[in-house]
């Protein structure tokens, strides 16, 4: 009976023991996963700050203190913001957003920002503050398909799905609200381009339509 006892609270005890550690590994997960947001960011491969197919970063950027989740609602309200890469999710840890504003580093190497593409990885350089990090890009974006005029108010993407009516976008530098979206990707937008762009440039969503 001693025996039979002593069996049934070792294995309650395992149980409960299986059990917190589940819980605790999947409470830690959890805290790995953004939410989705209108930019729709995605992580690169690796492990890191974000970098080009050459391994490097030299791209405008300002650093701050926070988690990933600071990065994400920085870099999603952030007009001019198309990467972050971050540390961990809490308040305390260290990230880097890819933007033109408030630049604190590489001001001049506005690449990334016109076009997000060129992030292809992450990459700490050996330095283990870093080794840990993830860097997530904007995906919620599409390329011209011919070139678009100064004066104009409509152009054509590759892929309309991703907009909608009343998204405000970013085509290469001019900020536009989005009127119309047909099937073939032709898009609409309310005020005239002022200048002329060369086809293939990225179309980011900036901010999406609050209906």
């Amino acid at each position: 009976m001693r025996a039979m006892k002593d069996f049934q609270i070792g294995t309650i005890t395992l149980l409960i023991c299986s059990y917190i550690h589940l819980a605790a590994s999947s409470k830690t997960n959890s805290t790995k996963q953004l939410p989705e947001t209108p930019k729709k960011f995605k992580a690169k491969p690796g492990n890191g700050w974000c970098v080009d197919a050459r391994g490097l970063e030299g791209s405008a950027r300002r650093f701050l203190r926070g988690g990933c989740w600071s990065a994400q609602n920085l870099c999603e309200s952030d007009p001019w913001c198309v990467a972050f890469a971050c540390q961990d999710t809490s308040a305390t840890g260290t990230s880097v957003i890819y933007t033109g504003t408030d630049c604190t580093s590489n001001c001049e190497h506005l690449q990334w920002v016109t076009d997000p593409g060129l992030i292809t990885g992450a990459s700490s350089g050996g330095d283990s503050k870093w080794a840990s990090s993830k860097c997530y890009v904007q995906s919620a974006l599409s390329s011209t398909v011919g070139a678009v005029d100064a004066g104009s108010t409509s152009f054509q993407v590759q892929d309309g799905s991703i907009f909608s009516v009343g998204d405000e976008i970013r085509v290469f530098t001019e900020l536009k609200t989005v009127t119309q979206v047909s099937g073939d990707g032709r898009i609409v937008v309310f005020t005239p381009f002022r200048g002329a762009h060369q086809a293939g440039g990225k179309v980011l969503k900036t901010k999406a339509s609050p209906r």
